[in-house]
Protein backbone atom coordinates (compact mmCIF):
# COMPACT_ATOMS: atom_id res chain seq x y z
CA UNK A 1 0.00 0.00 0.00
CA UNK A 2 1.35 3.42 -0.92
CA UNK A 3 1.99 5.89 1.91
CA UNK A 4 0.26 9.29 1.67
CA UNK A 5 2.48 11.94 0.14
CA UNK A 6 2.36 14.11 3.28
CA UNK A 7 3.66 11.24 5.42
CA UNK A 8 6.53 10.68 3.02
CA UNK A 9 7.39 14.38 3.24
CA UNK A 10 7.30 14.34 7.06
CA UNK A 11 9.51 11.24 7.20
CA UNK A 12 12.03 12.82 4.87
CA UNK A 13 12.02 16.04 6.89
CA UNK A 14 12.61 14.16 10.15
CA UNK A 15 15.48 12.26 8.58
CA UNK A 16 17.03 15.52 7.40
CA UNK A 17 16.66 17.42 10.70
CA UNK A 18 19.87 16.12 12.34
CA UNK A 19 21.87 17.31 9.34
CA UNK A 20 20.14 20.70 9.39
CA UNK A 21 20.85 21.00 13.12
CA UNK A 22 24.52 20.14 12.65
CA UNK A 23 24.85 22.73 9.88
CA UNK A 24 23.12 25.30 12.07
CA UNK A 25 25.53 24.61 14.93
CA UNK A 26 28.52 24.87 12.62
CA UNK A 27 27.29 28.18 11.27
CA UNK A 28 26.53 29.70 14.68
CA UNK A 29 29.36 28.19 16.73
CA UNK A 30 31.19 30.86 18.68
CA UNK A 31 34.70 31.80 17.62
CA UNK A 32 36.70 33.50 20.36
CA UNK A 33 38.18 36.51 18.59
CA UNK A 34 41.69 37.76 19.45
CA UNK A 35 41.61 40.41 22.15
CA UNK A 36 45.32 41.15 22.53
CA UNK A 37 46.49 41.23 18.91
CA UNK A 38 48.12 44.58 18.30
CA UNK A 39 49.00 44.85 21.98
CA UNK A 40 50.98 41.79 23.10
CA UNK A 41 51.82 40.70 19.55
CA UNK A 42 51.32 41.96 15.96
CA UNK A 43 47.76 42.03 14.65
CA UNK A 44 48.45 41.04 11.04
CA UNK A 45 49.40 37.57 9.88
CA UNK A 46 52.45 38.76 7.94
CA UNK A 47 53.90 40.83 10.78
CA UNK A 48 53.24 38.08 13.31
CA UNK A 49 54.85 35.38 11.17
CA UNK A 50 57.88 37.57 10.50
CA UNK A 51 58.35 38.31 14.20
CA UNK A 52 58.03 34.67 15.28
CA UNK A 53 60.44 33.57 12.55
CA UNK A 54 62.95 36.24 13.59
CA UNK A 55 62.69 35.23 17.24
CA UNK A 56 63.05 31.54 16.33
CA UNK A 57 66.25 32.25 14.42
CA UNK A 58 67.61 34.21 17.37
CA UNK A 59 66.68 31.41 19.76
CA UNK A 60 68.41 28.82 17.60
CA UNK A 61 71.70 30.46 18.50
CA UNK A 62 71.32 29.48 22.16
CA UNK A 63 69.49 26.18 21.74
CA UNK A 64 69.84 23.36 24.28
CA UNK A 65 70.09 19.74 23.10
CA UNK A 66 67.10 17.54 23.90
CA UNK A 67 67.72 14.34 25.89
CA UNK A 68 68.26 11.29 23.70
CA UNK A 69 65.66 8.56 23.75
CA UNK A 70 63.01 10.63 25.51
CA UNK A 71 59.74 12.12 24.32
CA UNK A 72 58.59 15.67 24.93
CA UNK A 73 55.55 15.66 27.21
CA UNK A 74 55.12 19.24 28.40
CA UNK A 75 56.56 22.72 28.08
CA UNK A 76 56.50 25.95 30.07
CA UNK A 77 56.27 29.10 27.96
CA UNK A 78 55.94 32.79 28.96
CA UNK A 79 53.03 35.00 27.95
CA UNK A 80 54.17 38.64 28.05
CA UNK A 81 54.41 41.01 25.11
CA UNK A 82 56.55 39.42 22.41
CA UNK A 83 59.10 42.23 22.50
CA UNK A 84 59.79 41.23 26.10
CA UNK A 85 59.26 37.46 26.39
CA UNK A 86 59.30 36.36 22.76
CA UNK A 87 62.99 35.40 22.82
CA UNK A 88 62.41 32.87 25.58
CA UNK A 89 59.07 31.76 24.13
CA UNK A 90 60.82 31.05 20.83
CA UNK A 91 63.15 28.61 22.58
CA UNK A 92 60.09 26.62 23.64
CA UNK A 93 58.64 27.00 20.15
CA UNK A 94 61.77 25.61 18.52
CA UNK A 95 61.73 22.34 20.45
CA UNK A 96 58.11 21.80 19.39
CA UNK A 97 58.84 21.96 15.66
CA UNK A 98 58.15 18.71 13.88
CA UNK A 99 56.53 17.05 16.89
CA UNK A 100 53.28 15.27 15.92
CA UNK A 101 50.98 16.52 18.67
CA UNK A 102 47.26 16.46 17.90
CA UNK A 103 45.87 17.66 21.24
CA UNK A 104 47.33 20.43 23.39
CA UNK A 105 46.24 21.14 26.95
CA UNK A 106 47.06 24.76 27.81
CA UNK A 107 46.99 25.71 31.48
CA UNK A 108 47.33 29.40 32.29
CA UNK A 109 46.59 31.64 35.28
CA UNK A 110 43.68 34.00 35.76
CA UNK A 111 44.91 37.61 35.80
CA UNK A 112 41.68 39.58 35.57
CA UNK A 113 38.50 38.08 37.04
CA UNK A 114 39.04 36.06 40.22
CA UNK A 115 37.27 32.72 40.60
CA UNK A 116 37.80 29.55 42.67
CA UNK A 117 37.79 27.02 39.85
CA UNK A 118 39.16 26.36 36.35
CA UNK A 119 37.64 28.27 33.44
CA UNK A 120 37.22 26.11 30.33
CA UNK A 121 35.90 27.97 27.29
CA UNK A 122 32.77 26.84 25.48
CA UNK A 123 33.87 28.50 22.24
CA UNK A 124 34.23 26.37 19.13
CA UNK A 125 37.69 27.80 18.42
CA UNK A 126 40.15 30.52 19.32
CA UNK A 127 41.12 32.86 16.51
CA UNK A 128 44.54 34.46 16.07
CA UNK A 129 46.03 36.29 13.06
CA UNK A 130 47.42 32.89 12.02
CA UNK A 131 43.97 31.29 11.85
CA UNK A 132 41.53 29.39 14.04
CA UNK A 133 42.52 26.75 16.59
CA UNK A 134 39.58 24.44 17.33
CA UNK A 135 38.78 23.33 20.84
CA UNK A 136 39.16 19.62 21.47
CA UNK A 137 36.02 17.69 22.35
CA UNK A 138 37.50 16.94 25.78
CA UNK A 139 36.90 20.58 26.74
CA UNK A 140 33.14 19.99 26.76
CA UNK A 141 33.62 16.71 28.61
CA UNK A 142 35.57 18.52 31.32
CA UNK A 143 32.77 21.01 31.89
CA UNK A 144 29.96 18.46 31.85
CA UNK A 145 28.54 18.17 35.36
CA UNK A 146 31.70 19.59 36.93
CA UNK A 147 32.02 22.20 39.66
CA UNK A 148 35.81 22.37 39.18
CA UNK A 149 35.80 23.02 35.42
CA UNK A 150 33.31 25.69 34.30
CA UNK A 151 32.81 28.17 31.50
CA UNK A 152 33.53 31.76 32.59
CA UNK A 153 32.60 34.11 29.77
CA UNK A 154 34.28 37.16 31.30
CA UNK A 155 37.56 35.25 31.52
CA UNK A 156 37.17 34.05 27.95
CA UNK A 157 36.75 37.63 26.77
CA UNK A 158 39.60 39.19 28.75
CA UNK A 159 42.32 36.70 29.73
CA UNK A 160 45.60 36.87 27.79
CA UNK A 161 47.62 33.93 29.14
CA UNK A 162 46.23 31.43 26.61
CA UNK A 163 45.80 33.69 23.60
CA UNK A 164 49.37 35.00 23.69
CA UNK A 165 51.01 31.56 23.49
CA UNK A 166 48.76 30.20 20.73
CA UNK A 167 50.59 31.80 17.76
CA UNK A 168 53.87 30.17 18.82
CA UNK A 169 52.08 26.81 19.00
CA UNK A 170 50.43 27.37 15.62
CA UNK A 171 53.80 28.20 14.09
CA UNK A 172 55.50 25.12 15.52
CA UNK A 173 52.86 22.38 15.58
CA UNK A 174 50.50 23.41 12.77
CA UNK A 175 47.34 21.27 13.00
CA UNK A 176 46.08 20.63 16.51
CA UNK A 177 43.07 21.16 18.73
CA UNK A 178 43.36 22.34 22.29
CA UNK A 179 41.79 22.39 25.73
CA UNK A 180 41.93 25.85 27.34
CA UNK A 181 42.23 25.99 31.11
CA UNK A 182 42.44 29.29 33.00
CA UNK A 183 43.10 28.55 36.66
CA UNK A 184 41.93 30.54 39.64
CA UNK A 185 44.33 31.21 42.50
CA UNK A 186 42.61 28.87 44.96
CA UNK A 187 42.29 25.80 42.77
CA UNK A 188 43.18 22.37 44.21
CA UNK A 189 46.20 21.41 42.10
CA UNK A 190 45.86 17.73 42.95
CA UNK A 191 42.27 17.66 41.73
CA UNK A 192 43.29 19.42 38.53
CA UNK A 193 46.29 17.20 37.82
CA UNK A 194 44.28 14.03 38.49
CA UNK A 195 41.63 15.05 35.98
CA UNK A 196 44.15 16.22 33.39
CA UNK A 197 45.99 12.90 33.73
CA UNK A 198 42.89 11.16 32.39
CA UNK A 199 43.11 13.17 29.16
CA UNK A 200 46.69 12.30 28.25
CA UNK A 201 47.76 10.06 25.40
CA UNK A 202 50.83 9.77 23.19
CA UNK A 203 49.64 12.61 20.93
CA UNK A 204 48.97 15.09 23.75
CA UNK A 205 51.18 17.98 24.82
CA UNK A 206 50.73 19.85 28.09
CA UNK A 207 51.59 23.56 27.97
CA UNK A 208 51.86 25.82 31.01
CA UNK A 209 51.68 29.53 30.27
CA UNK A 210 53.47 31.49 32.98
CA UNK A 211 55.88 34.31 33.64
CA UNK A 212 58.14 34.34 36.70
CA UNK A 213 58.79 37.15 39.21
CA UNK A 214 57.30 40.58 38.62
CA UNK A 215 58.76 44.09 38.99
CA UNK A 216 61.94 43.40 40.94
CA UNK A 217 65.28 45.05 40.14
CA UNK A 218 67.28 43.06 37.60
CA UNK A 219 69.72 41.34 39.97
CA UNK A 220 67.07 40.52 42.57
CA UNK A 221 64.84 39.09 39.86
CA UNK A 222 67.62 36.87 38.54
CA UNK A 223 68.28 35.48 42.01
CA UNK A 224 64.62 34.87 42.78
CA UNK A 225 63.90 33.37 39.38
CA UNK A 226 66.84 30.97 39.58
CA UNK A 227 65.51 29.73 42.92
CA UNK A 228 62.04 29.33 41.44
CA UNK A 229 63.39 27.47 38.41
CA UNK A 230 65.31 25.17 40.75
CA UNK A 231 62.05 24.33 42.54
CA UNK A 232 60.42 23.48 39.23
CA UNK A 233 63.35 21.35 38.09
CA UNK A 234 63.32 19.49 41.42
CA UNK A 235 59.52 19.09 41.32
CA UNK A 236 59.13 20.93 44.63
CA UNK A 237 55.53 22.04 44.26
CA UNK A 238 54.98 22.59 48.00
CA UNK A 239 57.85 25.09 48.14
CA UNK A 240 56.64 26.76 44.97
CA UNK A 241 53.10 27.16 46.29
CA UNK A 242 54.39 28.82 49.46
CA UNK A 243 56.74 31.21 47.65
CA UNK A 244 55.77 34.85 47.17
CA UNK A 245 56.23 36.50 43.78
CA UNK A 246 57.52 33.30 42.24
CA UNK A 247 55.33 33.13 39.15
CA UNK A 248 51.92 34.36 38.05
CA UNK A 249 51.18 30.81 36.89
CA UNK A 250 52.09 29.06 40.12
CA UNK A 251 48.87 26.99 40.12
CA UNK A 252 49.35 25.70 36.55
CA UNK A 253 53.04 25.09 37.29
CA UNK A 254 52.26 23.07 40.40
CA UNK A 255 49.61 21.11 38.50
CA UNK A 256 52.26 20.25 35.91
CA UNK A 257 54.72 19.25 38.62
CA UNK A 258 52.12 16.82 40.02
CA UNK A 259 51.72 15.31 36.55
CA UNK A 260 55.48 15.05 36.14
CA UNK A 261 55.82 13.32 39.48
CA UNK A 262 53.02 10.90 38.64
CA UNK A 263 54.33 9.94 35.19
CA UNK A 264 58.06 10.26 35.90
CA UNK A 265 58.61 13.16 33.52
CA UNK A 266 61.97 14.89 33.90
CA UNK A 267 62.22 18.68 33.44
CA UNK A 268 65.03 20.40 31.56
CA UNK A 269 65.75 24.12 31.53
CA UNK A 270 65.67 25.42 27.96
CA UNK A 271 66.06 29.16 28.49
CA UNK A 272 65.80 31.99 30.98
CA UNK A 273 65.64 35.75 30.49
CA UNK A 274 63.87 38.75 31.87
CA UNK A 275 62.48 41.92 30.34
CA UNK A 276 65.72 43.73 31.18
CA UNK A 277 67.48 41.49 28.68
CA UNK A 278 65.16 42.48 25.85
CA UNK A 279 63.02 45.62 25.51
CA UNK A 280 62.62 46.69 29.13
CA UNK A 281 64.62 48.66 31.65
CA UNK A 282 66.53 46.95 34.46
CA UNK A 283 64.95 48.74 37.41
CA UNK A 284 61.74 46.68 37.36
CA UNK A 285 61.72 43.49 35.33
CA UNK A 286 59.57 40.42 34.71
CA UNK A 287 61.18 36.99 34.50
CA UNK A 288 60.59 34.38 31.79
CA UNK A 289 61.54 30.75 31.40
CA UNK A 290 61.15 27.91 28.93
CA UNK A 291 61.25 24.48 30.55
CA UNK A 292 60.61 21.17 28.80
CA UNK A 293 59.44 17.94 30.44
CA UNK A 294 60.47 14.61 28.95
CA UNK A 295 59.27 11.08 29.54
CA UNK A 296 59.32 7.63 28.01
CA UNK A 297 57.88 6.90 24.57
CA UNK A 298 54.42 5.77 25.65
Amino acid sequence: MQRPIHLIFVSALLAFLPFMYAVSLAETAEIRKPVWAGKFYPETRLELMELIETLSVQAAGTAIAEPAGKKLKAVVIPHAGYIYSGWTAAHACNILKGKPFKKVIIMGPDHRIGFPHVAVSHAAAYQTPLGNVPLHQDAAKLRAGSTLFQAVEASDRMEHSLEVVLPFLQYAIKNFSFIPMVMGSRVDVQAVSSRVAELLDHETLVVVSSDLSHYLPYNQAETRDKETISMILNLEDDKLLARENAACGVIPLCSLIRLADRFNWRPKLIHYSNSGDTAGTKDKVVGYTAIAFYGDHS
